[in-house]
């Protein structure tokens, strides 16, 4: 790319790579991916080319072919109407509007591990609470250029991320062997209790939509290809190193999905003097990108909400606007569906880790829907709409792409079974009812509010 191009576009090479560390590079789930053992390593790789790889592909092409559509949202009116594409655009704002209460407890629970406090469970509420107003109160202030937070959350990641791989090195060196034994035969992927986590690892690899194709490129059918094979190797390496450095320092039965990241640094760097102090620092800068990740994710589909009430596909209220331009009524009715659930959530008997995966289930699966809705709106796309120029196609026979994509797309269907229920794993009722109860609330409230902004765009044309 020019530097004419580089300077029309906004952002470097830099930018742009700094950018999807942030948005796909997710250190919360790291220790639940641990837990799976040395066969976590295959898994990465397993899900990094069947479901990363291919769903780049498939959003490169989308994206190459309809650059002003709006992503998911805007794929998916295009395929099957504007009403299926409001949809969409709803559930990708409400699932991360309920999120914020699963990335609000994953932080009062790193903010007690990180400085040695133990707070009562009003205590807990009430800051997680705070964490959610907090990030959202932000979003109300005169938007700024949000490359710098992107940035800032990418390096702190990558930084936190190497002092990972130091404290397994060094728990490594100290007894010549690491917490969980390796061995070939441990790398072999099985059904049963080392699945639970493998909807984390799905998680992990989602918002490949983000680095989808787009005009820019200068010869999308060779320059695609490889940026995708270099986000996957990216991604890959990103996981497999911090997932080994947590097997290194702490032994499966011990990791804490919620703390994970802090116990990895202490058994590395230890809590006492100047590494002590420096674990410290580095579980601040944790809650910082957690904080900002929780801005950040929210913030666009909130502005996307916002879209879809000033075109009358949900009702008024998501139109309302602040001085600032900001989207105050969106905002205000994410404060209260995060209020809600995390309500709800403390009502689940259990610790704080069965607290925040059924949080982190219930708002993943409901993230989910729209990567199923955009694989056959792909599929659609191409059935209906040979005239579109098309700047980059997906590689390879029809065939062969056709299964690929159908395979990622199981991939999919497969994680959204595995939040309920595993394989050889006791059902757990409460947290099974949890799950389908709060997606099945969020999708029927979805279907009253498009119906109220149907009436609403009657009334004004009467």
């Amino acid at each position: 790319m020019s530097n004419e191009k580089k300077k029309k576009s906004g952002m470097s090479q830099m930018d742009m790579l700094l950018g999807l560390v942030c948005a796909i590079f997710f250190l919360d789930t790291i220790p639940s991916v641990a837990t799976m053992g040395w066969a976590s390593i295959t898994w990465i790789f397993i899900v990094g080319a069947l479901f990363f790889f291919t769903g780049s592909l498939t959003c490169a092409e989308l994206g190459a072919a309809y650059p002003d559509d709006g992503g998911f949202a805007g794929w998916s009116a295009r395929a099957f109407g504007p009403k299926m594409g409001a949809r969409m655009g709803y559930v990708y704002w409400a699932c991360n509007a309920v999120w914020l209460s699963s990335n609000a407890t994953l932080f009062v629970q790193v903010f007690q591990a990180t400085f040695g406090v133990q707070l009562g469970s009003v205590a807990s509420i009430i800051l997680n609470l705070l964490v959610v107003y907090g990030m959202l109160a932000i979003l109300l202030l005169p938007s700024r250029n949000s490359a710098f937070l992107y940035n800032y959350g990418a390096v702190v990641k990558i930084i936190i991320g190497l002092f990972l791989v130091i404290s397994g090195v060094i728990c490594f060196s100290r007894g010549g062997t690491q917490a969980n034994p390796f061995s070939a035969k441990e790398m072999v992927p099985t059904l049963g209790a080392s699945i639970v986590f493998i909807p984390a690892l799905v998680y992990n690899f989602l918002g490949f939509e983000t680095s989808a194709a787009n005009g820019r490129m200068e010869n999308p059918a060779r320059d695609v290809p490889r940026a995708a094979i270099k986000n996957v190797l990216l991604v890959a390496v990103l996981y497999i190193l911090t997932s080994v450095a947590v097997l290194w320092a702490v032994p499966i039965a011990d990791v804490d999905i919620t703390i994970g990241i802090i116990q990895t640094l202490q058994a590395g760097l230890g809590t006492a003097g100047a590494l002590g102090a420096l674990v410290m620092v580095l579980g601040f800068l944790y809650l910082t990108v957690l904080f900002i990740q929780g801005m950040l994710w929210v913030g666009a589909p909130c502005n996307t909400a916002a879209i879809g009430g000033e075109t009358g596909e949900l009702p008024k209220i998501f139109s309302k606007r602040n001085k600032n331009g900001q989207p105050v009524g969106v905002i205000i009715i994410s404060a209260v569906m995060a209020t809600l659930m995390t309500l709800a959530s403390n009502l689940i008997p259990g610790d704080a880790q069965t607290v925040f995966w059924a949080i982190f289930s219930c708002t993943s699966l409901l993230l989910l829907i729209p990567y199923i809705v955009n694989f056959e709106a792909y599929f659609k796309l191409k059935r209906t709409d040979k005239e579109t120029p098309r700047p980059y196609v997906f590689p390879g026979p029809k065939w062969l792409s056709t299964l690929l994509i159908r395979i990622a797309e199981l991939i999919t269907v497969a994680t959204c079974v595995l939040f309920v229920w595993v394989p050889g794993v006791p059902v757990d009722m409460v947290q099974l009812l949890f799950v389908v109860i709060g997606v099945a609330i969020v999708l029927i409230l979805g279907e009253i509010l498009l119906k109220v902004a149907e009436k609403q765009r009657k009334n004004e044309t009467v």
